[in-house]
């Protein structure tokens, strides 16, 4: 009985060592994670990649500058995700001076749109033309293929305080995208389940705005892209 005893004294000590070890296992793979990153949605990491050099601003717009000073500017990836494929691209004429907070661009689906305000005051100096024939580039390429227009600041120190770059921006974007979730079910109409607009409790489905009623895309406007 006594070497009975001893023995499942080992094999309890043995289980419980393995289970502190696990234990500190799991706290040190918690630690290596960078803050404030969510880990409800796998498929957040593919949505919010963002390239070298990439600022985003509050209104959902990206900018890059170049050597030169000036900008490209284009549309962030929860606009490609929550809009899909676009119809159109109304694009801002070459020479218009915008001022920041003023309309840039519109981006329309099904006769619907939303307008893209800029972050920046300058003038534009160059627009993507191919965008007139192929608008899905917006979100088939949202960072590259799909910019918008090229800008030269004029007034840039002003509103760089508001542009976050790096794992700041990566953050922001992904908070923005359960955000972006929470705003959906707050909106969709009682006869309309979210199910319809979302993967299995994830992220909600590529081009869910197209499914929802003009008013929400006034509301996602006023939500998303007019920041306080």
């Amino acid at each position: 009985m006594v070497a009975i005893f001893v023995a499942l004294m080992f094999v309890g000590l043995v289980l419980i060592d393995l289970g502190v070890e696990k234990w500190r296992a799991h706290q040190a793979a918690r630690r290596a994670l960078p803050t404030g990153r969510s880990l409800r949605w796998p498929e957040l990491d593919l949505w919010c990649q963002l390239p070298a050099g990439v600022h985003l601003s509050p209104e959902h717009a990206w900018f890059k500058s170049d050597p030169t000073g000036g900008l490209e500017v284009g549309a962030d990836a929860l606009i490609a995700h929550a809009i899909g494929v676009a119809c159109r691209v109304v694009l801002p004429k070459v020479g218009d001076q915008v001022n920041a907070g003023q309309p840039l661009f519109r981006l329309e689906r099904d006769g619907r749109g939303i307008i893209i305000p800029s972050a920046v005051t300058g003038r534009v100096l160059a627009v993507n033309s191919r965008l007139a024939d192929h608008p899905e580039l917006l979100s088939s390429d949202p960072y590259g293929g799909g910019w918008v227009c090229y800008l030269t600041p004029t007034r840039m120190a002003e509103h760089t305080g508001a542009l976050r770059f790096g794992e700041k921006a990566i953050l922001w974007l992904e908070n923005e995208f359960v955000r972006f979730r929470e705003f959906l079910a707050a909106q969709a109409a009682p006869d309309l389940a979210l199910g319809q607009t979302s993967q299995d409790g994830g992220l909600p489905a590529v081009g869910c705005l197209a499914e929802l009623a003009p008013t929400t895309w006034t509301a996602f406007e006023a939500e998303f892209l007019r920041p306080a």
